[in-house]
């Protein structure tokens, strides 16, 4: 076995290890975008390093896009073979992966403009929505803690990573010439003690891990008193100086843990009458997803389900939809709260609202 590395190598993003086994048989362990390289992105994206045709099976850690996010452009240049991921992991990356489709083409659109007044040649997209409907077609699922037989002498384990729904640490037994081997992939690993997921789960020992390492030279504060600190800026931004608290936050993970926390609040009989407007729709079909897996959510969150069956909607809470609405939202004259993609606010609506509100010492941004 051969082990290649095509991406989140000295780098977080792109994330794509390529095993060959001696049967030249090639898996590939997940496929994703590289994201915030600066001028280097395009060029990265737009080469794999390896024949997408002589991939034979793609092993899925994870939704999110920086590993998932070149999958529909695997299979637009000939990749036939199966996805395996887990159920939450392939409905999540139907909806993040048409996402990113509509993105590229958008962003696409957007470039041609200026290439068409310079004389240039239109740039392609790295893929279309057609592209992202044929790879989910490739989706098969696994449950976590069962050992599957992906192909001759591989068997695969999905464990939970923690880290979104649906996420998992990935574990190949691999059995060349009467040897075992076993490689585990960490895929990202979440936090112990997340508002709503599980802990990562114990896995079993292995030969060899690949393992990603984004925080691995520090440690984390533990994770406390958001639903306090919230309540602090709503009464601060809404109640005393009548203003709008704008919250950039990512669409998968972050929104739900303010919404969550929020419901904390109304459940405590704490949270003020301020409306709450989640201007986002990747947003709102997350919350709707995540709402499907309550399976994969841990034991406090479970045991507020027990009085509240929703714990991400309160009264006053608002999904925003369209464009216009999004708009009117900066027209709104009252006090409120507005939660929006992107997370790091260098996209998305959250833009329009950090520029439309900065000016007012009112706001908090």
């Amino acid at each position: 076995m051969k082990i290649a590395f095509h991406g989140a190598a000295r780098t977080v993003t792109g994330s794509k290890h390529l095993l060959t086994l001696q049967n030249g048989k090639k898996i590939l362990l997940d496929c994703g975008l590289f994201q915030g390289m600066g001028k280097e992105t395009d060029v990265l994206n737009s080469e794999f390093g390896f024949d997408a045709r002589s991939v034979d099976i793609l092993r899925l850690s994870h939704a999110h896009i920086d590993h998932s996010g070149l999958i529909p452009k695997l299979v637009k240049e000939g990749f036939e073979g199966k996805i395996f991921a887990t159920p939450a992991t392939k409905e999540l990356g139907g909806i993040l992966l048409e996402d990113s489709a509509v993105i590229q083409r958008d962003d696409t659109k957007f470039i041609n403009k200026r290439r068409a007044k310079q004389g240039l040649p239109p740039y392609e997209p790295l893929y279309d929505l057609e592209d992202a409907a044929k790879a989910l077609e490739l989706f098969v699922e696994v449950n976590y803690d069962e050992w599957t037989t992906i192909t001759e002498g591989v068997q695969l384990l999905f464990t939970d990573a923690g880290h979104i729904i649906g996420s998992a640490a990935v574990h190949l037994k691999i059995t060349e010439e009467n040897k075992t081997t076993q490689l585990t992939f960490s895929g990202d690993v979440g936090r112990y003690n997340d508002a709503i997921l599980r802990s990562p789960s114990v896995f079993p020992q292995a030969d060899f891990i690949i393992l990603e390492s984004t925080y691995g030279n520090k440690l984390h504060d533990e994770v406390h008193g958001t639903a306090d600190t919230l309540l602090q800026w709503i009464e601060l931004t809404c109640i005393q100086k009548k203003g709008k608290l704008i919250i950039p936050a990512f669409s998968v993970g972050r929104t739900q843990e303010l919404l969550y926390a929020l419901n904390q609040l109304d459940l405590e009989k704490r949270l003020p009458g301020v409306p709450v407007y989640v201007d986002s729709p990747l947003s709102r079909e997350a919350t709707e997803m995540l709402k499907a897996y309550p399976q994969y959510f841990n034991k406090r969150i479970r045991k507020v389900m027990e009085k509240d069956d929703d714990p991400f909607d309160f009264p006053g809470l608002k999904f925003i939809k369209t464009v216009d609405e999004s708009k009117y939202l900066n027209e709104l004259p009252q006090p409120c709260v507005i939660i929006s993609a992107s997370g790091m606010a260098d996209a998305g609506r959250v833009k329009h609202h950090i520029m439309n509100n900065i000016s007012d010492k009112k706001n908090t941004i």
